[in-house]
């Protein structure tokens, strides 16, 4: 068990570490099986997503010097979350659960891409600047 765990973490790391190439390596895969742009693009994002959590996650907590990155994202998301399944609730009188979660993952590929953007920025300044 304890192999499986860590082959699966080695994975995860691997792909974590360059989101965007994951993507594109699995838009081109899914592609090939899918034929279907619009239904791949959704699909490869919402792969990307777990991929751009830790990432975020990681690079936040280095620049920071903390360990609280990943939960402080998880706390952005679950915010995102009530509100936008009250602003739904307050409009149709009902909270479709699955389309408030889906919205929400789709958002947080956005926010978390740009996040990663930001970071990574930030980590080549801190590191050329400092390095010198």
């Amino acid at each position: 068990m304890d192999m499986l765990f860590s082959w699966i973490s080695t994975v995860y790391a691997a792909l974590a570490v360059a989101p965007f190439i994951t993507f594109i390596l699995l838009w081109f895969l899914v592609y090939m099986f899918l034929r279907d742009k619009k239904m791949t693009t959704r699909l490869t994002m919402d792969v990307t997503t777990l991929f751009l959590l830790g990432s975020v996650s990681l690079m936040w907590n280095q620049l920071f010097h903390t360990d609280f990155g990943f939960w402080l994202i998880t706390l952005v998301l679950l915010i995102a979350f009530g509100i936008i399944g009250g602003y739904q609730t307050h409009l149709k009188g009902k909270t479709d659960l699955v389309r408030v979660g889906r919205v929400v993952w789709r958002l947080s590929f956005l926010g978390l891409a740009t996040l990663y953007i930001v970071l990574f920025v930030l980590h080549v300044g801190k590191n050329y600047l400092f390095s010198t």
